[in-house]
């Protein structure tokens, strides 16, 4: 019985040496993904995907290739999410309210003057709570890959100069499509209409809304200073951004593979954080000398209306969340 026993433990040691000593599995066959998102491939979330790609394809030496879809080309933003879902799109670029119309945790990143800054933002979406959120996106069919931002917002309304939340009394004001953004909006004294941003120019133009609700290299991005001129620097949300990726999809690449596309990831999300604040700065330079008046109304006022956003998020996911948010940035 002992030698038998020792046979065995030295067939088991011999395996662990023989799997320590084996080639790493990668996929056998090359791999091909699709990336689809919203905006030009010259601005923030363009540029990400082109710098994951390149990134990616070079840590796996050309096994893991990145097909680029941008401008809308495949769908708006809902529909990009719903393709990812299914799998019939492999990767996305968006922004985190749009994400949390299947997890209502990711509202927590977009609710109004929550961060000090935007490096409190980063540090506190690449640490243990940026995890978390992240671990609710499993069950749904996505694997959250790396979070980047799209900066600060603002408005870019075609009646009046906005002062204060009265100046938007009786406005209709396009916003993304989530509760978060529709309460933001009427906390502010305006009709949200929720829609998307293909289908902004023509609607500013046609008058079925009065101003956009978005970054602001998105204004010029979607060209409406052409029929809208008053721009309101409020800086009321801070967008963070997720790369996400089919969970399925994820879970069949190689070991090796899936660790490439998180580190493609992470550096399409710095890209990212990078390109949207500078694009943010020359967004307002270039709205100005196009002709689009600004203000920069007090933010207390702004702030003292917001209470209604913050009952409805903690509502369905708690106050905890908020307040380590809150912790987290001291």
């Amino acid at each position: 019985m002992r030698i038998a026993i020792l046979k065995v433990a030295s067939v088991v040691s011999l395996a662990a040496v023989v799997l320590a000593l084996a080639p790493r599995v990668v996929d056998a066959q090359p791999v091909t993904l699709r990336l689809a998102q919203l905006t030009r491939a010259d601005n923030p979330q363009g540029l990400a995907a082109i710098a994951m790609k390149e990134r990616l394809e070079q840590l796996t030496k050309g096994n893991v290739k990145l097909d680029l879809f941008h401008g809308s080309a495949l769908g708006g933003e809902l529909e990009l999410l719903s393709q990812v879902r299914l799998g019939t799109l492999d990767i996305s670029i968006m922004g985190t309210g749009l994400i949390a119309n299947i997890e209502p945790a990711f509202s927590v990143t977009e609710l109004p003057y929550i961060w000090k800054d935007a490096q409190s933002a980063t540090k506190v979406l690449s640490g243990p709570i940026g995890k978390e959120l992240f671990g609710l996106l499993d069950q749904k069919g996505v694997k959250g890959l790396a979070f980047g931002a799209l900066g600060y917002r603002g408005f870019l309304v075609k009646r009046n100069a906005i002062e204060n939340p009265d100046s938007f009394k009786g406005m209709k004001i396009r916003v993304v499509e989530n509760q978060v953004f529709v309460l933001l909006v009427k906390a502010f004294g305006a009709n949200p209409v929720p829609m998307a941003f293909p289908e902004i120019y023509t609607a500013l133009q046609q008058g079925t809304i009065d101003g956009v609700e978005t970054n602001y290299y998105g204004f010029p991005l979607g060209k409406f200073q052409e029929v809208a001129k008053h721009l309101a620097l409020t800086d009321h949300i801070y967008t963070a951004a997720v790369i996400v990726m089919n969970e399925k999809k994820f879970k069949a690449l190689s070991p090796e593979n899936q660790a490439a596309v998180l580190e493609a990831a992470e550096l399409g999300g710095k890209v990212m954080r990078e390109a949207a604040d500078k694009a943010n700065q020359d967004a307002i330079a270039e709205l100005v000398k196009g002709g689009v008046v600004p203000t920069r109304p007090d933010r207390a006022a702004f702030e003292a209306r917001v209470k209604p956003v913050y009952d409805y998020f903690e509502l369905r996911v708690g106050r905890d969340l908020i307040d380590r948010i809150k912790a987290a940035q001291n």
